[in-house]
């Protein structure tokens, strides 16, 4: 079931379903990624940055992140979501190849997007410039979240980002599956990888101890959370 922690150099590391990732550092700082309703129970720790990877419901839920939000939380959402709709203390844009810092965190958002997924001919689920995947320099590593996207070119420069933990997509349909995500994993090659956004829809059914057995032998840890 999601929701079983892991840690990784200091840091606490949550899937609680379907993409929304909770970490939390060695200074308490609490971070979210794509909260979404569907998966919060409701007893989750407040947040100090919640990040939102792109405008579709289920990463950008205005809801999940109200509920998340404490004096002085901090959001950072692609260009395209409605940040009106969020009571966050901050509230910041953030598009493909810009940088900026939240909560002393800095962030690099890079391409997220479906090169062969298409909900009618020639019309993708994730069109390029829709979404961003996030880097994240947090207790001094560097982290990837994928956002939803198939295997990308763009993901062959990602290597020289030396990451050392990364969330993928496997769940098919709308992003990468099994086959595609450990393809991607050995392109990027972080030392860790947590499998995300699988098994809450029906579409999204997937088997990540395939994933592992996948990328056995390659030197890259598989995390099933």
């Amino acid at each position: 079931m999601p929701g079983k922690e892991t840690k990784h150099n200091g840091l606490t590391i949550r899937w609680i379903g379907h993409s929304t990732v909770q970490l939390k550092d060695p200074k308490g700082r609490v971070i979210y990624i794509d909260p979404f309703s569907k998966v919060l129970k409701g007893d989750e720790e407040k947040a100090d940055l919640i990040v939102s990877t792109h405008a579709h419901f289920d990463h950008f839920d205005p809801g999940a992140i109200n509920r998340l939000i404490k004096p002085g939380t901090e959001v950072v959402a692609k260009k395209g979501c409605n940040l009106k709709e969020v009571k966050a203390a901050k509230a910041q844009e953030l598009e493909v190849g810009q940088e900026l810092e939240a909560q002393g965190i800095k962030l690099k958002a890079v391409h997220a997007y479906n090169t062969h997924r298409f909900r009618s001919p020639g019309e993708p689920f994730h069109p390029k410039g829709f979404g961003m995947g996030v880097i994240l320099e947090l207790a001094g590593k560097r982290l990837y979240y994928a956002g939803d996207t198939d295997s990308i070119p763009e993901m062959a420069a990602l290597k020289q980002e030396a990451l050392d933990l990364a969330f993928l997509p496997i769940g098919g349909t709308y992003t990468m599956d099994v086959p595609e995500a450990a393809e991607a994993a050995r392109t990027i090659a972080p030392k860790v990888v947590v499998p995300t956004h699988y098994n809450l829809l029906p579409e999204t059914r997937a088997d990540p101890e395939d994933f592992k057995r996948r990328l056995a032998g390659t030197g890259i840890e598989v995390r099933v959370l």
